[in-house]
């Protein structure tokens, strides 16, 4: 991790405030399902990392591999959609007026897609600046049983390296004249199927180090009464940005439910009225 991220005002808030802005935009992302508003979120994302001290090249390196991904969220979820009371029906994708094409069937799949990354962004970012011990520090200071804080925080913290060893295995098959470029994506499909089965292996041999290193280190020994070297307390910032973040939340949560905002077809409606 380079300096300038260590420096940044996202990496030296309180973790609690940082586990309740994950959580915050778990709960709006969850709750919103126009992808215009979605990719509004992402772009939100995207301002997070870049002000956090993360390259262009450094995110891109996270998406990259989600394409795929958000391909498949995009086919499993719009032809699923059922059109909605009068709605324009453009065309049917199979015989026999089966799966039908709407705006809506559209705008449902992409909202699905975006809403992935989005996830996959900010548990990254929240992740990687938050060291594992404040992770766990974090959970047993909300009384958590310390077995379930250290598991979470080990959770937690494997996303980056689980990230690079994939990367990894990605490029031992390209130098093994593996192709992963290919604009079919079936054979896109087909040509990520030798990195599941190193990816498992590594994960599984890495588990196995760390519950090593656990006992190695007493961590079964009374973790009950387990004191820790570093303490964490809140400042005012915190609690500025936890109120800015419950109060988002509730705004969304509002318009959603009361109004009826942020629905599919949401900005679509008022960009075709």
């Amino acid at each position: 991790m380079n300096s300038k991220i260590k420096e940044s005002f996202l990496y030296r808030l309180d973790p609690r405030t940082k586990m309740l802005l994950l959580l915050v935009f778990i709960i709006v992302g969850c709750m919103i399902m126009d992808p215009f508003v979605t990719l509004g979120l992402l772009v939100l994302a995207y301002i997070l990392y870049r002000t956090t001290g993360f390259s262009r090249r450094q995110i891109w390196g996270l998406t990259k591999p989600l394409l795929l991904a958000f391909f498949l969220f995009f086919i499993l979820t719009f032809p699923f959609a059922k059109p909605l009371p009068g709605e324009t029906i453009y065309f049917y994708l199979l015989p026999g007026n089966h799966v039908a094409v709407t705006a809506s069937a559209v705008l449902s799949g992409l909202a699905s897609a975006i809403r992935f990354v989005f996830f996959i962004w900010t548990a990254d970012l929240i992740t990687s600046v938050t060291p594992t011990g404040d992770i766990v520090l974090t959970m047993n200071k909300a009384k958590m049983p310390p077995e379930a804080s250290i598991a979470i925080g080990i959770a937690f913290s494997y996303i980056p390296v689980l990230k690079n060893e994939i990367g990894t295995v990605i490029e031992a098959q390209k130098s093994r004249g593996a192709s992963f470029e290919s604009k079919n994506p079936f054979k896109k499909i087909q040509a990520y199927i030798p990195v599941i089965v190193p990816g498992l292996f590594i994960s599984i041999v890495k588990g196995r180090e760390i519950a090593r290193a656990i006992e190695a280190r007493g961590f079964t020994y009374d973790p009950t009464h387990r004191t820790y070297r570093k303490d964490i307390h809140l400042v005012a910032k915190d609690f500025l940005v936890m109120f800015l973040a419950v109060l988002f939340a509730v705004v969304v949560s509002y318009f959603h439910s009361k109004r009826g905002w942020f629905g599919t077809t949401f900005i679509w409606n008022l960009l075709t009225k």
